[in-house]
């Protein structure tokens, strides 16, 4: 892609707001890939006449001028170890650019969230010549119009940019769940926790975003992965961070890495088990890694601790006569696949079917599970415990029930 039209596809998906021109100079200088021009006076004029000469593009001018957005990293904070965020950012501090205000049913087709789509006034002949050359100067237009002055894409534009080359183009979506791929298609490579989205955004039920993120899960236009964050409580909360396509990235967790090294280990070796001795040997990690990954697996159910006569394994050491001597071993259950696969069984929350992403969510159960004894333990009780909603409870359970950990019946798990 060219820097002109790295220019059209960042205003595209700013959405039905547009941008204004100092945020479009902030959205190209933390692009990535990196902006392939330097964004000096010079490169800024020439952009600017880009923007005027682009027929996809219109101008409008704003009620009264808009904030610069304001651009964050949702991943500076992970454990690069568990893969959780551990400094809950504080939203309450942080400006609202783009509230959520849904056109329905525009008889022109146009589509998306924009707070002052009444009030905004068309000035693209002002700004515009017939022969598609700007009539103002940037520095002249900044002058006259300011933040006021935004750009937006065509509809066309801005639905292509957001659903990809590879899908169709005659595709419908409601207004609702357009906006919602509007908002994550902001985002970026950030993404949109959907408890951000239903609890700040856009203020809804979460049973009605889902309703409104079904379609676009069907129709493959955005991706979804576990997100877990620790409160300050301590408590970890579970989400979905969603993501367009063209900015999905698999993030997974040091031990999620190690628990498929382990399992490739013993899928290779005979009778799928090795002795603990020497599979230390071979990782080559501290103590508390070594203990949390064997945790970690046995708790998802990938592999059991089992113990074999020393004569069983080294026929050479010779039969011990004063007393029976064994080692702990660790066999291999059930490892499919390292390929992992992100799946939605219920309205709040998606976890990978694989056994090594969704292992976090199973060892947090398990143990709950567990110590409920014979009668098992309530959905809601689960959600209670572990700082989530029904829906999000609901989930673990269909996940749990589908990788035959537990058993769900009518009153207890």
């Amino acid at each position: 892609m060219d820097a002109l039209s790295i220019v059209a596809d960042e205003v595209a998906l700013e959405g039905l707001d547009g941008i204004t021109i100092p945020s479009l100079w902030i959205r190209l200088e933390c692009r990535q890939p990196k902006f392939p021009l330097k964004l000096d006076d010079c490169t800024k004029e020439l952009l600017w006449k880009s923007l005027i000469s682009n027929t996809d593009l219109t101008f409008y001018l704003l009620p009264r001028e808009r904030d610069d957005v304001e651009l964050f990293d949702r991943f500076k904070d992970i454990d690069p170890e568990t893969g959780i965020e551990t400094t809950a950012r504080g939203f309450e501090t942080q400006k609202v650019i783009y509230p959520v205000h849904i056109l329905q049913d525009n008889k022109d087709g146009i589509q998306g969230s924009c707070e002052f789509f009444q009030q905004r006034r068309d000035v693209t002949k002002i700004v515009r010549s017939k022969s598609l050359t700007p009539l103002f100067t940037l520095q002249e237009a900044l002058e006259r119009y300011g933040r006021k002055l935004v750009v937006m894409a065509s509809q066309m534009l801005r639905f292509r940019t957001l659903i990809g080359i590879e899908s169709d183009p005659d595709l419908k979506l409601t207004d609702d769940s357009y906006c919602v791929l509007e908002r994550v298609g902001r985002a970026r490579w950030q993404g949109e926790l959907q408890k951000d989205l239903h609890g700040r955004s856009f203020k809804i039920d979460a049973r009605k975003l889902h309703y409104m993120r079904k379609s676009l899960v069907r129709h493959g236009l955005i991706s979804m992965q576990s997100y877990v964050t620790r409160m300050k409580s301590g408590q970890q909360q579970h989400s979905i961070l969603l993501q367009l396509k063209r900015f999905h990235v698999n993030r997974r967790s040091k031990y999620d890495l190690l628990m498929e090294h382990v399992c490739d280990l013993l899928e290779h070796t005979p009778g799928q088990f090795t002795t603990l001795i020497a599979l230390r040997d071979q990782l080559n990690l501290n103590e508390n890694s070594y203990k949390r990954i064997f945790h970690y697996m046995r708790a998802a159910k990938l592999v059991e601790f089992c113990s074999y006569p020393l004569e069983d394994l080294d026929p050479s050491a010779g039969p011990c006569t004063n007393r029976k001597v064994t080692l702990s071993s660790l066999k291999l259950l059930n490892f499919h696949s390292p390929v992992c696969v992100c799946v939605c069984v219920c309205p709040c929350v998606s976890v990978c079917v694989c056994p090594c992403v969704c292992v976090r969510v199973c060892v947090s159960v398990c143990p709950l599970v567990l110590s409920s004894g014979p009668k098992g333990i309530a959905k809601t009780a689960i959600g209670l415990k572990m700082n989530v909603g029904k829906l999000e409870s609901r989930m673990i359970c269909r996940i749990l029930e589908r990788a035959a950990v537990t058993k769900v019946g009518r009153g207890s798990l």
